[in-house]
């Protein structure tokens, strides 16, 4: 590993902090840069050296500025904004900008990606626009056809197109090709929008790659780069889309002159969108994140990574337990969704048990949910939407009558989900294979210590039913800090670092799980509160309970083999495996076909779409061209490919 990169993984905050847990005492490590990074003991020392000590409402942030438009490739025509509440405000200053209100909206349409965060579907929505999502394909990507087919339909209707996607997914770090995305959007009309939050950190960020392929816009959150908590959200937009006579957020700051009647703003769009008093530290701390990627440089950061993908599923798909979510052989993060299978039952581990476990065990941190993108995690649960809604129905604040009276309240315990891991790219190689071999170990063994853990039904979370989080000290409160005529009192301990070694915790978590059964000999978890319903909802419980593995623990104890074949339970959803996701039916095609079959029967045989020829006549004015209407060249492959498979069934049938 690269020598920049130690001096990386040497700065973290944290990055040898012990706690004490049910199995013992283990080291923090963090996989979890997806939702956050952590920050660095070299930038927060300048931070605290350098900015701190000058620090004024009169500083500037251009250096800040100058850094990040720089990195991105920003030209005279593109604007850099700091924000205040990462990506999330950024797009909603964007949609401000863009006056999406009164008649805009009726002739306006937004385009989501599959991969989308809430954060990217539930601002445009809130408009009133109209929304449409364009489905990933069978390699996992984008449905490039699909998305071609809408833009011509609705460039036809005239309507004002956007095109917001993710250049990675936050659940399965799948690649988007931004500039191909970019350049088919700006053929139509279109503008395309980027959300970078979980690609930032990782990918080269390029405003304007080609002539064509040039993006519009692009939101992003700093703080997911490591040495970036701290810093405010962050976009990068041409200047021409801020139609807004009125900043998005008007007040000090934003204005150039005031008098008791009328006011003037400022020109520069830069200054009038950031009102109020500046974010000085942040924007710095912002400027510094990404003048160290770019030291890094993303070639190395996408070998790394690359690296990283094929290690784990090297590991990972020897084991039948694991299933990871979304193509394993398309461009990705080493950003992992999984579940985790009991065979026997054929039930899942709970995603919050298995989180709660891997720390447990390992200390690794990990994410369990849906990562706020609900669509496309159930697209990967293989969840449709009348299922969907049966799930709703266990989160909504007053249920029916058949249901027990201890189920009155929401049961967040049944929201399906995964775990997520990420593998940041200066991690080191030993923390990397000792995290994959956990995972692996975990997924095989885990389910046996399901007894040893209880679970709180309304807010799903686990917790190991001996061990009393009482009795370790917090580590951290404010309630802690005191202030007398001596000063300020901290009372409480700085956590201590632990210095075993990844191989002694290993062998340790190993021992406990060689141990599960004499561990739960004691345990009655008949007594527990288990989910049960009245009625067919009891098909919808997906998971395996702490009574249910106790149970499959003393059959294998009575047959004196591992995995007894006892009765498994048909789950209430499929996850789409890789296997699946070859079979999965093509949407695009279906409405390429419906759309040209419309477009026969209205004999319209060109699109409005013009080309400016010069008369013939010297003296007349240019002349406009159709231009004619042709199918994608794929889509016609895929349809005459259908058609040829069609003949040769009705042949093999007649002979």
């Amino acid at each position: 590993m690269q020598p920049l990169l130690e001096f990386i993984d040497e700065n973290v905050f944290g990055g040898m902090t012990g706690f004490v847990g049910p199995y013992g005492q283990r080291r923090v490590i963090y996989c979890d840069y997806t939702a956050s990074g952590r920050p660095l003991k070299f930038i927060e020392n300048y931070i605290r050296n350098y900015v701190y000590p000058f620090y004024a409402n009169t500083h500037t942030t251009t250096s800040a500025t100058d850094i990040i438009k720089k990195c991105v490739n920003a030209g005279e025509e593109d604007a850099v904004i700091f924000t205040g509440s990462g990506t999330t405000g950024a797009i909603h200053k964007l949609i401000h900008a863009l006056q999406l209100r009164g008649k805009t909206i009726k002739r306006s349409v937004v385009f989501v990606g599959p991969f989308e965060h809430h954060s990217n579907i539930l601002p445009w929505k809130e408009t009133g626009v109209k929304i449409i999502r364009i489905q990933d394909n069978r390699h996992g990507t984008v449905n490039m056809e699909m998305l071609e087919a809408h833009l011509r339909k609705y460039r036809l209707a005239d309507y004002n197109m956007y095109v917001a996607f993710s250049a990675a997914s936050n659940v399965t770090g799948i690649l988007t090709d931004t500039v191909a995305v970019s350049e088919l959007c700006h053929k139509y009309g279109a503008l395309s929008f980027w959300d970078y939050a979980s690609a930032g950190p990782y990918l080269k960020i390029d405003m304007n790659p080609t002539p064509d392929g040039y993006k519009d816009a692009v939101f992003l959150s700093p703080h997911k780069f490591v040495g970036g908590p701290g810093t405010p959200g962050l976009l990068i937009a041409k200047k021409k889309l801020f139609r807004n006579p009125v900043p998005g957020g008007c007040g000090g700051g934003t204005v150039l002159f005031v008098t008791r009647e009328t006011h003037l703003y400022l020109e520069s769009i830069e200054e009038r969108e950031e009102g109020g008093t500046p974010a000085i530290v942040e924007s710095i701390r912002a400027g510094m994140v990404f003048q160290l990627k770019e030291a890094v440089g993303a070639s190395v950061i996408e070998k790394r990574e690359d690296d990283m993908c094929r290690k784990a599923f090297e590991i990972w798909r020897k084991n039948p337990d694991i299933i990871i979510l979304g193509n394993h052989n398309a461009r990705r993060l080493p950003i992992f969704s999984m579940l985790i299978r009991h065979q026997d039952s054929g039930k899942m581990l709970h995603h919050n048990f298995v989180s709660v476990l891997l720390n447990d065990l390992y200390g690794i941190q990990a994410r369990g949910g849906c990562a706020c993108a609900g669509p496309y995690a159930q697209d990967l649960l293989g969840i449709n939407e009348t299922t969907a809604k049966r799930f709703m129905w266990f989160l909504e604040p007053h249920q029916q009558d058949d249901v027990e009276k201890s189920y009155k309240e929401p049961l967040e315990i049944m929201k399906p989900g995964f775990v997520r891991v990420n593998l940041p790219y200066f991690m080191d190689d030993e923390t990397v294979h000792f995290v994959l071999e956990a995972i692996d170990m975990v997924a095989t063994h885990g389910w046996k210590l399901l007894p040893q853990y209880q679970f709180d039904p309304h807010t799903g979370d686990w917790e190991h039913r001996d061990f009393n989080k009482d009795k370790v000290k917090r580590v951290f409160s404010l309630h802690d800090i005191t202030y007398d005529e001596a000063g300020g009192n901290i009372n409480t301990s700085v956590p201590k670092n632990y210095h075993a070694t990844l191989e002694e915790i290993a062998q340790s978590a190993s021992k406990t799980l060689e141990n599960a059964v004499e561990l739960n000999k004691e345990i009655n978890t008949l007594q527990d509160q288990k989910v049960e319903f009245l009625d067919d909802k009891n098909q919808l419980i997906w998971f395996l309970q702490p009574n249910e593995a106790q149970f499959f623990l003393a059959a294998e104890i009575l047959v004196h083999k591992p995995r007894a074949p006892l009765i498994r339970t048909k789950l209430p959803f499929k996850p789409v495996t890789p296997s699946r996701m070859n079979r999965k039916r093509w949407p695009d095609i279906h409405q390429i076909q419906a759309y040209l079959r419309r477009r026969k029967e209205e004999e319209i045989n060109n699109t409005e779409d013009v080309q400016v020829k010069a008369n013939p006549n010297a003296n007349g004015p240019p002349v406009k061209q159709k231009q004619a209407w042709t199918l994608p060249t794929e889509a016609k492959r895929r349809i005459i490919s259908k058609r040829r498979a069609t003949m040769t069934r009705k042949s093999c049938a007649m002979q």
